[in-house]
C-alpha cells in the first residue's frame, strides 16, 4: 500500500515513486547495457493508479545505442520505448521497497 507508506513517511506517493525509481536507475541501465532492454508487453490499462513518470538523463553512448536498436527512425522516442520495460522493473523494486518498509501489501483475506 503506497498510501500507507506515504503516510508513515510523511510524504506523497509521487515522492516515494521518484525515490525508488531514481535508486533503480543505474542498476537498470547497467543491466540493459549488458543484456539489452527487454521486450515487455504492457496490456492497455494495466498501469497502477499512481503515475510513474520520472525523468532520467542517459549516458550519451547508451542513449545512442538504445535509439539505434529500438527507435532507429527517431519516430517513437526513447521515453515511450523504455517506459514499459522500466515500469516492469520498477514495480518489482517498489514492492521490494514496501516490504523493507514493512508495509502490508495485501488486503486481509488475500493470499500472501
Amino acid at each position: 500500500m503506497a498510501e500507507a507508506w506515504a503516510v508513515a513517511a510523511r510524504c506523497s506517493v509521487q515522492f516515494l515513486i521518484r525515490r525508488v525509481a531514481q535508486g533503480l536507475r543505474e542498476e537498470v541501465f547497467d543491466d540493459w547495457e549488458l543484456n539489452g532492454m527487454p521486450d515487455v508487453d504492457e496490456p492497455r490499462g494495466s498501469r497502477g493508479k499512481h503515475p510513474t513518470s520520472v525523468t532520467f538523463t542517459l549516458r550519451p553512448q547508451f542513449a545512442a545505442a538504445l535509439s539505434k536498436q529500438h527507435d532507429p527512425l527517431g519516430i517513437v522516442g526513447l521515453g515511450r520505448t523504455m517506459g514499459p520495460a522500466f515500469r516492469a522493473r520498477f514495480q518489482v523494486a517498489f514492492d521490494d521497497a514496501l516490504a523493507k518498509a514493512e508495509i502490508q501489501t495485501t488486503s486481509e483475506g488475500d493470499d500472501k
